[in-house]
């Protein structure tokens, strides 16, 4: 019986492999705490981060009301962050009803171009708005990191801190981050995570990198923002310009909502589990959102 209690115990001792990773992050930014918040102070606007986001119409959801929520959480997991050197950009033909919108950080701009009128138009809807706001940002003569968001994906709460303290970098990739099955309560670590997750990349762009409606020739950021993400790698050595994987889960891809547009298009079943991927998942827990922080 005393054998039995001990093992219990122990049992209980043995921390999550994604917690410990998330703990990691947690330990490397506090290490360089007082450098990096130097660094917060002094660092010029050009690595500032502008975070853009595509939202689909009301016309082509399947749940409004779900868009908004989504669209909520993801801007709550950005608001939160201990760096507050970023902005908020979103390109839509509905503004949603959120307290969130009203936030100064976040600047709207709705899209006069028709809508999609079934999944196949998807993509092709998400890349028109994303041109919208690069051309936004040639107007204001923006120059720093700009990172393409999923409308439903969760960003770590030190993740603007920990790009703003490192080396400067032409772009940086995730190799590794988090996936959930939000109906099934469960998490998992995948690799390869920009190949699948559309929140998956920052890319550096002066002011003439970014998309001039008045000239039609190409440029940095149509290259390697409005194309598919899978092969960014490859597009920016094309461009001879550096790059840094980041293997530390800073973002979570979140499915089966109810609105995910990789499962309204059939890419994805809405059962979706680790197992899927061979691996071994977790469950979704009150902990995780210590480090996503959406409540």
């Amino acid at each position: 019986m005393a054998k039995q209690k001990n093992n219990q115990k122990n049992n209980q001792k043995v921390k999550s492999p994604i917690r410990k990773q998330l703990d990691e992050v947690e330990k490397i930014l506090k290490q360089h705490n007082s450098d990096t918040q130097k660094q917060s102070d002094t660092t010029p606007n050009n690595k500032d981060i502008v975070f853009g986001i595509s939202l689909k119409s009301k016309k082509v959801s399947r749940n409004w009301n779900k868009v908004q929520k989504n669209l909520s959480n993801t801007l709550k997991s950005i608001f939160r962050n201990t760096d507050q050197h970023f902005r908020v950009i979103i390109a839509g033909h509905n503004k949603p009803n959120i307290k969130e919108l009203k936030d100064k950080r976040v600047k709207w701009l709705p899209v006069k171009f028709s809508s999609p009128t079934s999944p196949k138009g998807f993509s092709r809807d998400k890349m028109r708005k994303r041109k919208i706001i690069g051309e936004y940002l040639h107007k204001i003569g923006f120059s720093g990191y700009f990172m393409a968001v999923d409308a439903d994906d969760w960003i770590h709460h030190r993740f603007v801190e920990y790009i703003r303290s490192q080396p400067f970098s032409n772009a940086f990739i995730l190799e590794k981050g988090l996936i959930t099955n939000i109906g099934r309560k469960e998490i998992w670590e995948t690799s390869d995570f920009y190949k699948k997750c559309g929140t998956n990349a920052l890319f550096y762009f002066s002011k003439k990198d970014f998309p001039n409606p008045k000239k039609k020739k190409g440029n940095a950021f149509g290259i390697l923002t409005l194309k598919a993400h899978p092969k960014s790698p490859d597009r920016l050595k094309k461009l001879n310009k550096d790059y840094k994987m980041i293997t530390l889960p800073f973002v979570i891809w979140v499915l089966s909502h109810g609105d995910n547009n990789s499962m309204l298009k059939g890419n994805k079943d809405p059962g979706i589990s680790a197992k899927d991927y061979g691996i071994k998942g977790e469950k979704l827990e009150a902990w995780f959102y210590k480090y996503f922080r959406i409540n």
